[in-house]
């Protein structure tokens, strides 16, 4: 979540020991932690004591976060033009409804809540071949990466805009719609769909007492 809200900031290198004041624990268990997120593609080795978040454009990503990119921000823009006072209603609801699953530390509501969201939002666009295929392809995004800061009432702010698209929608701002969309969607790549399962970490940069992963330390970046 620090990552997803830019806490650690994507494309810059950060000291470990840095994120590890972030984290509030020690670095061998903030390299642990970095680790995994090396072996899903989401990190690189900086240097000999630091590690960046890679940059969108530098990974290949999620075939349908990508598919998405390229179709959602402008279709929920053209739906949210579309919105009548009716709807903005109904919407309210459902973001309300999001909410509340968030607050419940419920996984699955969050889920059916925010798939509703999206496919009410997406119903009022003019073409509905081209509103059904965004909805399949939301509600086929690999979400599990949610699961644990749902269940623990750590999701960020980033990931639930439904309240703000319904207040961006009332106030006009047709363009922040798009623009919000495409952020949440360059977000999704950080807890949706892990890129691929090989390491981009080479060698320790801190001392390790634990036993090491030493496949994922010794294989060179590609």
């Amino acid at each position: 979540m620090m990552v997803v809200d830019g806490t650690i900031p994507t494309g810059e290198p950060v000291a470990i020991e840095r994120i590890a004041e972030l984290l509030g624990v020690d670095d061998t268990a903030t390299l642990l932690a970095l680790m995994e997120l090396g072996r899903d593609g989401f990190l690189e080795r900086v240097g000999e004591d630091a590690v960046r978040v890679r940059d969108r454009v530098e990974a290949p990503g999620d075939g349908i976060i990508q598919v998405r990119r390229m179709l959602e921000p402008t279709t929920l823009r053209t739906a949210a033009e579309h919105a009548r006072p009716v709807d903005l209603i109904t919407l309210r609801n459902l973001a309300d409804e999001v909410e509340a699953a968030v607050a419940a530390r419920d996984y699955l509501a969050f889920r059916r809540a925010d798939n509703a969201f999206l496919a009410t939002l997406l119903s009022l666009h003019p073409n509905p071949e081209l509103a059904r295929v965004c909805t399949e392809l939301g509600e086929r995004t690999a979400y599990e990466g949610l699961r644990v800061p749902v269940e623990h009432g750590l999701l960020s702010d980033t990931l639930r805009p439904d309240a703000r698209i319904v207040d961006l929608i009332a106030a006009g701002d047709f363009a922040g719609v798009e623009s919000l969309a495409a952020s949440l969607i360059d977000r999704l790549r950080l807890v949706g769909a892990p890129l691929m399962d090989s390491p981009h970490l080479v060698g320790a940069p801190i001392p390790v007492d634990v036993d090491a992963d030493v496949e994922f330390l010794e294989v060179p970046v590609s």
